[in-house]
């Protein structure tokens, strides 16, 4: 096998710390606001996490999702809005930790 194929595509990953951080951080984010969530809502659970059950209670997950993601760029200015909106994302699918 080529050597130097083998050196830049089979490599293991290992995820730096900035990458470890941004990672916590967003997994954090989706615990604070799925705990939240849960206090609020009275709808079903559907894939794991609490679903509200009428518009004053998605108007209340919202504004608590918003405030929760502007504390996180706040605390995490070296990440760009760009890398933890995805860094979210990714973390929502793995799913809450509760």
């Amino acid at each position: 096998m080529n050597t130097a194929f083998a050196n830049l595509y089979q490599s293991d990953f290992t995820p730096t710390e900035s990458e470890r951080r941004l990672s916590a951080a967003a997994e954090q984010y989706v615990n604070e606001t799925e705990a939240y969530d849960r206090t609020v809502c009275t709808g079903p659970i559907k894939h794991g996490s609490i679903m509200p059950a009428n518009a004053h209670e998605r108007g209340l997950v919202n504004r608590n999702a918003m405030r929760a993601m502007d504390r996180l760029y706040i605390k995490h200015p070296e990440f760009t809005r760009q890398q933890i909106l995805r860094e979210v994302s990714h973390a929502e699918i793995r799913g809450p930790s509760l």
